[in-house]
């Protein structure tokens, strides 16, 4: 159906559909159009829906009369009817229309689907999940579409979209999906694929993080292709459990639907133990033979279906020879830092194979990626050593990045240092400060400790445990902590010599940091781009003061 045709019956009918309806309690064949879907009772206009959810931090069923007060005709929530007829009443209102749920989530997701007429149906859709790669992955495979496009013309089929981490792209326009997201709510969602089908888009790739892959967001997305990166520590402050944090990860085959031209497939990372075992597990698990799923491996050895040959770091980047189905061979190189690239490389390459793309396109796609914002992105003002911004805040991710910049300086045989600059968040996974504070340790000469996003928790203990990681390691490190973010990368600048690499990890893309509830500007690129400028004497404009944060100032006690 055309989106925003549908009415309240068409809703309650899905709903029964999908076995998410507890009690019906508007009429039962009621041809009201059906209004725009909210969650938060602040964005509600006349004649909307509004789902009450159940939150981290707040309960939607309290909001019910800020939504109603707004003008919402119809809400949809999990409490009995007589629990939110009476909140209602006292605060002088009336209940128009309830729908009693099973789970608010779904609901939305269900929901925000109907409203704009299933666009994924319209589409070709891939999702990317994983812990560390996906938004190098998505844009690898949007710039190997694009190529795929530019040789084939509009009849190719292969123009696309894409949700990810630094956004929406929809027929080539870039519009910001919001502060620290990356798979946006059901709703934004949905509207994204419908606008990507009204750009002329044939492809959608989604990013899919384990968060929203658990709170639903992605549900009522016909996945047609999967791709995982690896999986490895990350949210467990969030899932509980590490197992819990794979399950997420692998729900993502439930969205797999096969379509009368193409039966749905997966391709995931040979080189990586939890993914050898959890993916096929959950295919067979789904009721899948496995019959379409794909792997790929760098490592000599491996058996997968797509291999990464004859790896090396050139002055250009990263190269890798990869080879498919068929004895299908590409000659990739991408202008990229680190070795954790080819993987990505070769996903995306599985992918695009997958999608019909020539070996020529995917060639010329990866060859003209430009790079990921923010992912082991160079800084040069002019100084004579090397600086990068990564996103690395994970300990799979720190470990991986600080080894590829690591084998870089052994390869020159300059004696060249690696200086690390990084945090970690608060209210977030508190195990992996000391992974990471030991995997900096392992990879870096001198390791400067600083916030990131802390929060409300306090910034010195967040620090106190990371140093405790770094400690841990058996070989000589220095180590300081720099609590003020600008003030750290301005030491971390001031320690390196001609040959050394500085690198700012954990922040990437993002353009704010979190202090107590407050996002504040903040941006690593251009702070490590002002602290370079700094330690060069060049000008720098005053009104880069807006990127010093609400942090202690000065260094602490050093230690080595």
């Amino acid at each position: 159906m055309p989106p925003g045709t549908a009415t309240w019956t068409d809703l309650q009918r899905f709903l029964q559909v999908r076995d998410n309806l507890q009690l019906a309690t508007a009429p039962p064949a009621d041809a009201r159009p059906l209004g725009p879907v909210r969650w938060d009772s602040r964005e509600v206009d006349a004649g909307d829906v509004f789902i009450a959810k159940a939150g981290l931090e707040a309960d939607g069923h309290l909001y019910v009369p800020d939504a109603i007060a707004a003008g919402a005709e119809l809400v949809l929530g999990t409490e009995p009817q007589a629990v939110v007829e009476a909140r209602c009443a006292g605060s002088g209102l009336v209940l128009p229309a309830y729908l009693r749920v099973k789970d608010s989530e779904r609901a939305f997701a269900q929901a925000s689907a109907l409203w704009f007429g299933f666009p994924a149906r319209r589409l070709t859709t891939v999702g990317i999940t994983g812990t560390d790669g996906k938004t190098t992955t998505v844009g690898l495979l949007t710039s190997i579409l694009e190529a795929a496009y530019r040789s084939s013309g509009a009849d190719g089929g292969f123009q696309a979209g894409a949700v990810s981490t630094l956004g929406f792209v929809e027929g080539g326009r870039v519009a910001d999906s919001g502060l620290h997201v990356t798979t946006p709510d059901a709703w934004n969602v949905q509207a994204a694929l419908d606008r990507m089908s009204g750009h002329g888009c044939r492809i959608a790739i989604l990013e899919c993080t384990s968060h929203g892959l658990a709170q639903h967001r992605t549900d009522e997305i016909d996945l047609n292709l999967a791709g995982f990166t690896n999986i490895t520590h990350e949210h467990l402050d969030y899932h509980g459990t590490f197992e819990a944090y794979v399950g997420a990860k692998c729900s993502i085959l439930d969205l797999l639907t096969d379509r009368p031209d193409q039966t749905a497939a997966v391709i995931f990372n040979a080189d990586d133990p939890v993914s050898r075992q959890a993916v096929p597990d959950k295919l067979y698990a789904i009721g899948r033979d496995g019959s379409d799923a794909d792997t790929y491996s760098q490592r000599n050895g491996t058996h997968a279906t797509w291999m990464g040959l004859e790896s090396e770091v050139r002055p250009g980047g990263m190269f890798v020879r990869a080879r498919g189905p068929g004895n299908w061979t590409g000659a990739l190189q991408a202008a990229l830092v680190g070795e954790f690239n080819i993987s990505n490389m070769l996903l995306a390459t599985a992918l695009g194979h997958r999608l019909g793309c020539p070996m020529s396109a995917i060639e010329k796609g990866i060859g003209g990626y430009p790079g990921t914002p923010g992912r082991m992105e160079p800084v040069d003002v002019g100084q004579e050593f090397r600086a990068f911004v990564d996103f690395a805040h994970t300990p799979g991710s720190m470990e991986a990045a600080l080894s590829s910049l690591r084998k870089i300086l052994t390869a020159e045989a300059r004696g060249g240092r690696l200086i690390a600059a990084f945090g970690c968040a608060g209210l977030r996974d508190r195990r992996k400060r000391g992974l990471m504070g030991a995997a900096a340790g392992r990879w870096a000469d001198h390791v400067v400790i600083t916030a990131e996003d802390p929060r409300t928790e306090d910034l010195r203990s967040i620090c106190s445990e990371i140093e405790q990681g770094v400690a841990s390691v058996a070989r000589p490190v220095a180590w300081d902590v720099v609590l003020d973010r600008a003030e750290a990368l301005e030491h971390a600048v001031a320690l390196a010599r001609p040959q050394d690499i500085v690198v700012a990890c954990g922040k990437g893309h993002e353009q704010s940091m979190c202090f107590e509830t407050t996002e504040y500007p903040w941006s690593d690129r251009l702070a490590l781009r002002l602290a370079l400028k700094r330690l060069l004497g060049i000008a720098v404009d005053p009104r880069a003061s807006i990127y010093r944060l609400p942090t202690g100032k000065g260094t602490e006690a050093a230690s080595t």
